[in-house]
C-alpha cells in the first residue's frame, strides 16, 4: 500500500456579500485537497492510504465528520486533536460576483515536532505540505520530517508569502518574501506557486519569476533539491520547471466554465503530488493536477467533488 500524508489546516469558509450578511459557510482549505484525493483514489481504485497531518477541531465536529465519513482512504488517527482552537475561519468578502477580499483572524496551532510519530514517517511514500495559513508548520519542522523520510515532499507556498494575521478586510495581510526560503526549498522535491507568490517568495533577493527560477534552478544543481518548481498560471494553465531532467513541460487548460475557482490550488498539489508519489512522470503529473484543477473550477462546492461526472479531456 502506498501511503501520503497531508499537512495544513481545515477551514471553514464565511461567505459574506457585499452588505456584510453571510450568506453562506462551506468547507474549504485544505479539505479541497482531502476530496480530490479521495476522488480520484476512488475513481482508478487506487491501494493508497491518506494520512492527514493536521489539528483536527472536535469543536466542529457537525461540521467536518459528515464529509470525513465520506472519506473512505483516510486514516485520521495520527492528527492531533484540539477541544480549544476551531478550524480556520476565513471570510470572504464579495464586492462583487468577482472580487472579492479575505481575511482570517483566528488558525488552528501549528503542527511540531511532538505531534509527528518517526516511525510513521519511515513508513510514508509522499507528503504534501500545503501552507494554507502560512504558519501551519515551522522550517525546524519540515526539517526534522526531511530527514526522517525518504518520501516525496511536495510543497505549496500558498500563504507563506502573506505576513500576520487579519481580524478585518480594511486591514488586509501584507505581501511579502519569506525568510530562509532557500532552505524551505532546499527541504522538498518539487514546491508550488503562482504567478504572484512567485514575484514576492523571494524577496529582496528576488524580485520576479525569472529571477527566482535562476535560483530555485541553482539550488537544485548544488543540493540535487528541489527537483521540481511548478508555477500556476490561472486561466493559462501551469508550468513546470524539471531541473533533474532539464526540461520545461506546460499544460494549456482545457475549456471550461468557470463557476467557483476557489480551492483549485489546493486539488492541483493533491493530484500532482498523488501522481508524482505513484511514480507518474513529471509531464503526465502536471497534466493531471491542472486538468483537474480545472474541472474543480466547474464545481460550485467542495463536496461535489466527491460525486460530480469526473469529466478529463485527453
Amino acid at each position: 500500500m502506498t501511503r501520503i500524508a497531508i499537512i495544513g489546516a481545515p477551514c471553514i469558509d464565511e461567505v459574506i456579500s457585499p452588505d456584510g450578511t453571510c450568506m453562506s459557510t462551506q468547507l474549504g482549505g485544505v479539505l479541497y485537497s482531502y476530496a480530490a484525493m479521495q476522488r480520484l483514489i476512488s475513481h482508478a481504485s487506487l491501494n493508497v492510504e491518506v494520512i492527514p497531518l493536521t489539528f483536527i477541531s472536535i469543536a466542529d465536529g457537525d461540521l467536518l465528520e459528515p464529509f470525513f465519513a465520506e472519506l473512505s482512504s483516510f486514516n485520521f488517527s495520527f492528527a492531533p486533536k484540539t477541544y480549544e482552537a476551531v478550524s480556520n475561519r476565513v471570510k470572504l468578502l464579495y464586492q462583487s460576483d468577482t472580487e472579492r477580499s479575505e481575511y482570517c483572524a483566528g488558525i488552528l496551532p501549528e503542527l511540531r515536532i511532538q505531534h509527528i510519530s518517526t516511525e510513521l514517517l519511515e513508513t510514508l511514500d509522499g507528503i504534501f505540505i500545503n501552507m494554507i495559513s502560512g504558519f501551519d508548520i515551522s522550517l525546524d519542522t519540515l526539517r526534522y520530517i526531511r530527514a526522517h523520510t525518504h518520501a516525496h515532499i511536495h510543497l505549496d507556498i500558498h500563504a507563506m508569502i502573506l505576513g500576520e494575521l487579519s481580524h478585518h478586510p480594511e486591514i488586509p495581510r501584507r505581501v511579502g518574501g519569506v525568510n530562509a526560503w532557500r532552505e524551505w526549498i532546499r527541504n522538498v522535491d518539487s514546491l508550488q506557486m503562482n504567478e504572484l507568490e512567485a514575484d514576492w517568495f523571494g524577496v529582496p533577493e528576488t524580485t520576479s519569476e525569472v529571477e527566482l527560477l535562476h535560483e530555485i534552478r541553482s539550488l537544485a544543481k548544488e543540493h540535487q533539491s528541489p527537483k521540481t518548481a511548478i508555477i500556476t498560471r490561472a486561466e493559462r494553465g501551469a508550468t513546470a520547471f524539471d531541473f533533474t531532467n532539464e526540461q520545461i513541460w506546460n499544460k494549456t487548460p482545457t475549456l471550461r466554465r468557470i463557476r467557483n475557482a476557489t480551492g483549485s490550488g489546493d486539488v492541483f498539489g493533491a493530484v500532482y503530488t498523488l501522481s508524482r508519489t505513484l511514480g507518474t512522470s513529471e509531464e503526465q503529473s502536471l497534466w493531471q493536477a491542472e486538468e483537474i484543477a480545472g474541472w474543480n473550477a466547474g464545481l460550485p462546492t467542495l463536496e461535489e467533488i466527491l460525486s460530480a461526472p469526473l469529466n478529463l479531456i485527453g
